[in-house]
């Protein structure tokens, strides 16, 4: 396994880590601004926005885990962060679809 991107997966996985974490802190901590139907919605597009940062970050874990070859420990910490982040997103689009077709067929 080579040295420098096995350093480089546990590096991505601490910076995966840190901009999830702060997506929920940004979301717990930003107040509502706007009114009506859409206050609220700058608290969900930052969430939303640190998410798709700390997928950048598990995309790049996940290329450098093939890169170094990682086996073991290091090629779960490569490819877990991926797993989960992308499986949000993959959850969310496949919701808003789902809510999209609802309205259409119910509404």
């Amino acid at each position: 396994m080579r040295v420098v991107p096995s350093l480089l997966i546990w590096v991505f996985l601490l910076l995966w880590a840190a901009l999830a974490v702060q997506g929920f802190i940004a979301f717990q901590t930003l107040e509502p601004t706007d009114s009506g139907f859409t206050r609220g919605f700058n608290r969900i597009s930052a969430f939303l926005t640190w998410q798709a940062y700390a997928l950048a970050a598990a995309v790049a874990a996940s290329m450098c885990g093939r890169w170094a070859r990682a086996e073991g420990l290091a090629r779960l910490a490569a490819r877990a962060p991926l797993w989960i982040s992308g499986g949000f997103f993959i959850v969310l689009i496949f919701g808003f679809a789902a809510l999209v077709i609802y309205t259409r067929v119910v509404g």
